[in-house]
Parts: structure tokens; C-alpha cells; sequence
């Protein structure tokens, strides 16, 4: 009988067991790499002597060669635009969690090796086997520094033995926390960040010294490929590649396997999707306006690589003063509790079109949408400049009677409309000028019935309007979505003396060789005859002198408009010098309705606070009147040209075929003849009277009378005359006008003055006054 051998215990079966075909390919590919590491790094350090490529490991401080520069007007550098963005930070502000994060799934014997890992290229030449596909590279940590400083991404021979090379070298010149220092801010994680720093900050919107365990397994399992781990991507593929790294991490021992458990099961928060290319750069939403552009022009290899140098339009003080008043307007408005959340300025020079100042909203950290460009919102009365400048084109002159009454108009195929004022109270009788100055919408209604829509789109395309535009008769209260860069541009067409000119940001484009690519020079054509300009530019000038805009007053000639829509969603101001021009606008993201806030309150006070500083260079000039243009005296009243016996002259400008050309004869006897005087009482405030601005000034007198009312105010700092209007009286003779100081001083004593001209030449004046009491909300539209 044979005797049957013993059965073999299992552990000596599977320790004599023939070996896997894919374990015997791993021994022979390990033993391969062995001799041609022993041999390669003789042969890498000729390779690299021979080729030059051993470098100063001082270039780990420069920064990319090939970056494009992007340069103010005054030669400033104000951005540089390149793919690795990063944020250098000193390792001893990198967290333990993170640095073990890195070294766990990266180099877990960097503190041992000394630049190259021949156990390291073994176990990842084993596990990757193994696994059946890439799970762990076999380069060290000092490895891919020097990959990325200074060698190609190409996978040759000789690139990977320079790599071990300058490996070995970069071990001998610097300590391994100064290695790990600079790899952890070089190493790329995706979405435009390179960098702890910057991956902290887009990821999860903190410090990277803030990030928790979690956190930072989830950031190292990106460095090995940041677009096929990308959370925003695939989130399941970047929880799985970071529950990799805990197990990596609880293996050599830096946390326990409960704390890769808990960590494991902790939820991740990410921040809101973004890309880092362009935080920290000055001018941020100036760059973001010029960067398409950039990219639609030379493309993205190109604008990130190729080391372009763009010359721009962009003047650093004038930005720097937008950005200022812009977050100093936001803040007084919150300080107010005007629920005000976001505010957008551009300015431009009105000469070339030239864009010197661009603020797309309150913090380009919080928020990249631009609104200054993005951004398209209803004007308000703003773009009531151009029905009246149509108006003032077709031969209506500013002294032209318009009826501010109730009105409703009859619309084919739509709900009849009556347009409303922004108090609810009608005026009568009023002039262009008063009508644009006080922003009043009824009269402009009835110019946009009399003038045809049509004609009031035309007017704003050739202004510089690009948007979509209805010829309905809402456009007289700004029924239409622009930008603010539209204003701007279309408003200094006036600034112009109807010189229409198309903003522009880029001046110059060159090559890394200096090649100039592409080069710009201002484009104009004529928007309007200079006639036109100049008329509606005078009387935009009383609209800060004494109209809704008087919180813009900057000391020198400035015209403007206020636009504020009706429910409150959207405010702005939009003004210009002879040398500049600038739209602000004021609103909320979600478009909820602000607290009341108009034109002529927050708007026109950032734009104020930017002006002064922006042009406080600049001469006091004034526009000089076109060819054309018509400045004559006409007597108040019968608007027609005065005489010495005028009780009421008045300057007054039109275009040639607007002027009056017939003298006011109308009767009246000589200042000793007698004339009996008309009545005037001022019913409203009382003389001695203590109260709070806004208020009212009304009274009655003859009707079809020429009342002027003006104001003194009388303050510790001195006495000035902060208003002065006129207007004509109803058929009963009534008048009445809503005083809102520009800046509110309590304790100031205002000395009112009230002169009422009849149609006959007789006339009447009465003198009270009163003081400003207690607190009241801001005014102003």
C-alpha cells in the first residue's frame, strides 16, 4: 500500500506557490529599473552636464519667464497672467495635517532618501502592478520639485536623468524642509491654483493653516492628477482618492485609523467653483474686462505662456480713487441701512474713448461678476439725455413750456399708460431746462409722444447705445437694459462736443521679442452736431448746480444726470468734465429693491468722491460753445429776447434754429411810473419756523407769473447760497418747490427770498426764515 505524503501546510503552499505571471513582469521590471538606476545616474549626470540642464536652484524664487505682463498707461505693472498662480506661504504655516497629507500619498521616506528612492520606485513599481493601473508614482518629492522648476513634462531617458540629477543636486544645496517648503507652494491642484495657499483658498475658501484633516487628504489626492480628482468634477472620484490618502497617512502613522475613519465620514464643504487666475492682481475687474478679449485675440497657450506685453488704457491713481469711493459709498449706504449691496464704476476719457477706471462691483474676492461691463440694468431718468437730446436735435429749445399734467396714453394692442412723477404731485407749465433739471417724467413722456420713439433710439445708437432698444414710449423713464461702460460712452458723446468715440482698454499688444502684435488708436465719428452737445451739456450743468445732482458738485464745471428706476431697484449717476466721464451705478445681485435710495443720494455720491480725486489735476475748463450755438438774454416769462426793460433777464443757450429772434415788447412802465405790485404770499414754511429739510416752499401769486426762489444757508462756517430756481405759476397762480441741501448741516439758517414777475411787469418779493431741526432721512434723487 503507498503511503500518501503529508498535505503541505497552507502558509508553505503559498510561500512556494509558482508565482503570478504579473508578480514575475514586477520582479523583472524592478530589477530592470534597479540597473538602470545604478548606471543612469553616472550616465544622467554626464547627460546633464552635456545639455546644460543643471540648474541654479536660486530659480526657485523667479518667476515664470514666459508670463504676460499686462501695463497701465503710466507704465505700471499691474497684472501678470500666467498658469501658475500661486501664493507663497513659510512652511512653518502649513499645518502638520497637510504636509503629512502630501508626504503620505507623495514621498513617505522624503525625511530618509536623499533626493531618490530606490525602495520608494520599487514599492510603486509593485503596488501599481498590483493594482492593475497607476495608483503611485514612483518620483520623490525633491524629484518633481525639480520636474517642475526646471524640465519638461516630455517622458525620455535623459529627461528623467537630469531629473535624478538635479534631484541629488537640489538635496546637496538646500534642507529637506526648505525642498518641502518649496514644493508645497509650487505643486499644482487644480482649478488655477498652485499651492497650498491658493488650493486652500479656492477649494475651501479659508488659509491653508486652517484647513482641517479632511481637508487637506482631499487637497493632497489632487497633486497627482487635479483634473481627473477635481471635486467639482467628480466628487465621488476625489472622496475616493482622498480616503486613499488617510490610509496612507494612518499606515505611516500619522493619525490613528479612527481618526482616518472619522475623517473618512466627515462631509466636505466646498467653496463656491472659481479659477485663481486672477486674484491678487491690482485692478482685478479691469483685467477680468480686457482678458477675453486677450484670449479670443492670441488664445490661451499664447496669453499664459507666450509672455505678451499689453499696454492698457488703465490710469492706477483714477483706479485706486474709484475703488475707494466705490467701498466707502457701499458702506456709508449699509451704515444707513439703505440695503445696498453693490456698486459699479467706469470712467473714460471723452476725447479718445480711452478707459481709465473700471469697478465691477464692491470686492472681486467675493464676487468676479463685472458689473460695469456685465452687468445690464434699467437707467431710470438717466436716459432721459437722450429723449430731450432728440428733442433739442428736432429744434426744441430748453425754453420750450412743456405740461406737466396728468396724462394717459392710448397703446394699440396694449394696457393704456399714465405716466406718474417721482413725488405724485404735477407742476404745470415747466421749461426743458426745469423739466431735466427737477427730472420730471411726465414732460418727458410727452416729448417721446411728440418725437416718435424711433426717433429717441436713433438719438441714443448714434450716442454710443449698443444695447437692444423698443421704440415704446416707456424709454422716457428708462424702460431699457445698458451698462454702465454704455452710459459712460454714450454720455461723453456730449463731453465731446458730439464726438462719438468707442472705448477701448488696449493700447498695445506685443511679443515676448517685443514684435508689436496689435496697436489701437482712438476711433470717433460724429454722434451729434456740436450744437446739440453743447445745449444739452448747459443744461445738464444745472442739473449738479442746483438740480437732483447736487450731492456731485465738485468744485468745477460738471454736467450730469441722476436716473433712479421706480420700484428702487436700480440707482445711478452719470456726469463728465471736458476730460472725463463716468457712470456709477448702485443696486443689489438679486435685484431686490434698495431702501429708497435714488440718483441723487448714494450714485452722485460716489460719484462726487471719485471725481474730485480724479480730476483734481485737471484745469477748471469749461466747454466752449460750438459753431452753431446761440448764448443770448431772454426775458423770464415770454422766453423771448429781453430787453432793458425786462424785470426777469435771463442767459439762455440754443441752437441757431431754436433761438428766439423776436424781442419782448410787452408793456410795462418805467420803474417811477408806478406799476402796482401783484400778490405773492408764501404759504409754506412759516417765518421763524424750526424744520427738518426736505421742505417745501409754496405760495401763490398772479397766475403765469416768473417766481424765483432763492436760498441762503448761514452756518458757523459762513454764509452760501445753496439754491436758486424758477418757475412759472399755474393758471391759478400757485408755485411750489422741494429744497434738499446737497450735505445737511443741523443748526443752519436759511434765508429764503421769493420774487414773483407778472406778465404785466408787475412785481412782488417776500424775505423769510427758517432753521434746519431736528434729524430727517437723507433726500435727494
Amino acid at each position: 500500500m503507498t503511503s500518501k505524503r503529508p498535505p503541505i501546510p497552507s502558509r508553505r503552499r503559498r510561500r512556494f506557490r509558482r508565482p503570478p505571471w504579473r508578480t514575475l513582469v514586477a520582479v523583472v521590471a524592478a530589477l530592470g529599473g534597479l540597473a538602470i538606476l545604478a548606471g543612469g545616474l553616472v550616465v544622467g549626470l554626464a547627460v546633464a552636464v552635456a545639455s546644460q540642464q543643471v540648474h541654479d536652484v536660486s530659480r526657485l524664487y523667479a518667476p515664470p519667464s514666459q508670463a504676460t505682463r499686462v501695463y497701465a498707461a503710466s507704465g505700471e505693472l499691474i497684472a501678470s497672467l500666467f498658469r501658475e498662480n500661486r501664493q507663497i506661504v513659510p512652511v512653518t504655516e502649513i499645518p502638520p495635517v497637510m504636509r503629512q497629507a502630501v508626504l503620505a500619498i507623495e514621498d513617505e521616506r522624503f525625511f530618509t532618501h536623499k533626493g531618490v528612492d530606490p525602495r520608494g520606485i520599487l514599492r510603486a513599481l509593485w503596488r501599481n502592478v498590483r493594482e492593475g493601473e497607476l495608483v503611485e508614482g514612483g518620483s520623490t518629492i525633491t524629484q518633481q520639485l525639480a520636474r517642475n522648476l526646471f524640465l519638461s513634462q516630455e517622458r525620455t531617458v535623459s529627461r528623467k536623468l537630469a531629473e535624478i540629477f538635479l534631484a541629488i543636486e537640489i538635496e546637496r544645496r538646500l534642507t529637506k524642509e526648505e525642498i518641502l517648503e518649496r514644493y508645497l507652494n509650487q505643486v499644482y491642484f487644480g482649478q488655477g491654483a498652485y499651492g497650498v495657499e491658493m488650493a486652500a483658498r479656492v477649494y475651501f475658501g479659508k488659509r491653508v493653516k486652517d484647513v482641517t484633516l479632511p481637508e487637506a487628504a482631499l487637497l493632497a489626492g489632487l497633486v497627482r492628477a487635479p483634473s481627473i480628482y477635481s471635486p467639482y468634477r467628480n466628487l465621488a472620484l476625489a472622496r475616493q482618492q482622498q480616503h486613499r490618502v488617510l490610509a496612507r497617512m494612518a499606515a505611516n502613522g500619522f493619525i490613528s485609523t479612527e481618526e482616518a475613519a472619522a475623517a473618512r465620514a466627515a462631509p466636505i464643504r466646498l467653496a463656491p467653483a472659481t479659477n485663481a487666475g486672477l486674484a491678487g492682481i491690482r485692478a482685478p475687474y479691469f483685467v477680468s474686462y480686457i482678458l477675453p478679449k486677450l484670449l479670443e485675440t492670441y488664445g490661451e497657450e499664447m496669453v499664459y505662456k507666450g509672455g505678451l506685453r499689453v499696454y492698457t488704457t488703465l490710469d492706477p491713481a483714477m483706479q485706486a480713487a474709484a475703488e475707494r469711493a466705490v467701498v466707502a459709498g457701499i458702506n456709508s449706504a449699509r451704515a444707513r441701512r439703505l440695503n445696498v449691496t453693490q456698486a459699479a464704476l467706469v470712467a473714460l476719457d471723452p476725447a479718445t474713448g480711452e478707459i481709465r477706471a473700471m469697478i465691477g462691483g464692491v470686492d472681486f474676492a467675493t464676487s468676479q461678476f463685472n458689473r460695469a461691463w456685465q452687468a445690464r440694468r434699467q437707467p431710470g431718468s438717466a436716459f432721459k439725455v437722450f429723449v430731450y437730446t432728440a428733442a433739442i436735435a428736432a429744434g426744441v429749445p430748453p425754453t420750450r413750456i412743456l405740461d406737466d399734467s396728468p396724462v394717459t396714453f392710448r397703446i394699440p394692442g396694449a394696457p393704456d399708460w399714465s405716466p406718474k412723477n417721482y413725488d405724485g404731485k404735477f407742476s404745470g407749465p415747466v421749461t426743458v431746462r426745469r423739466a431735466i433739471e427737477r427730472s420730471i417724467n411726465v414732460p418727458a413722456a410727452r416729448m417721446v409722444a411728440e418725437l416718435g420713439p424711433a426717433k429717441v433710439v436713433e438719438t441714443a445708437r448714434a450716442m454710443g447705445i449698443e444695447s437692444p432698444m423698443e421704440p415704446h414710449l416707456s424709454l422716457a423713464l428708462g424702460a431699457v437694459d445698458v451698462t454702465p461702460l454704455e452710459m459712460a460712452a454714450a454720455y461723453a458723446t456730449l463731453a465731446n462736443g458730439g464726438l462719438r468715440v468707442e472705448p477701448y482698454a488696449i493700447v498695445r499688444v506685443t511679443d515676448a521679442r517685443g514684435r508689436v502684435l496689435e496697436e489701437r488708436r482712438p476711433r470717433r465719428q460724429v454722434g451729434l452736431p456740436g450744437e446739440v452737445a453743447y445745449v444739452m451739456t448747459d443744461i445738464l450743468k444745472g442739473v449738479i448746480a442746483h438740480g437732483t445732482g447736487t450731492a456731485a458738485r465738485i468744485g468745477k464745471p460738471a454736467a450730469g444726470k441722476t436716473g433712479t428706476t421706480d420700484d428702487y431697484r436700480n440707482a445711478w449717476f452719470i456726469g463728465y468734465t471736458p476730460h472725463l466721464a463716468a457712470a456709477v451705478w448702485v443696486g443689489n445681485d438679486d435685484n431686490t429693491p434698495m431702501n429708497r435710495v435714488v440718483g441723487g443720494t448714494v450714485p452722485a455720491e460716489i460719484w462726487g468722491a471719485f471725481m474730485r480725486v480724479a480730476t483734481a489735476n485737471h484745469p477748471a475748463d469749461d466747454w466752449s460753445p460750438a459753431d452753431g450755438v446761440v448764448v443770448t438774454t431772454v426775458c423770464a416769462g415770454s422766453w423771448q429776447l429781453a430787453t432793458r426793460d425786462c424785470p426777469e433777464p435771463r442767459r439762455e443757450v440754443f441752437t441757431r434754429a431754436s433761438a428766439p429772434t423776436q424781442y419782448d415788447l410787452t408793456p410795462r412802465l418805467d420803474p417811477g411810473g408806478g406799476m402796482p405790485p401783484i400778490p405773492l404770499a408764501v404759504v409754506n414754511p412759516a417765518d421763524g419756523a424750526i424744520i427738518a429739510p426736505p421742505f417745501v416752499i409754496a405760495g401763490s401769486t398772479a397766475p403765469g407769473a416768473m417766481v424765483t426762489i432763492t436760498i441762503t444757508g448761514e452756518h458757523t462756517g459762513g454764509t452760501t447760497r445753496v439754491g436758486e430756481v424758477a418757475m412759472q405759476t399755474d393758471a391759478a397762480g400757485r408755485f411750489a418747490y422741494e429744497f434738499r441741501p446737497a450735505v445737511r448741516m443741523p443748526g443752519t439758517r436759511y434765508a429764503i427770498t421769493v420774487v414773483a414777475v407778472g406778465l404785466n411787469g408787475g412785481r412782488a418779493s417776500r424775505a423769510i426764515v427758517v432753521l434746519d431741526g431736528p434729524p430727517a432721512e437723507p433726500a435727494g434723487r
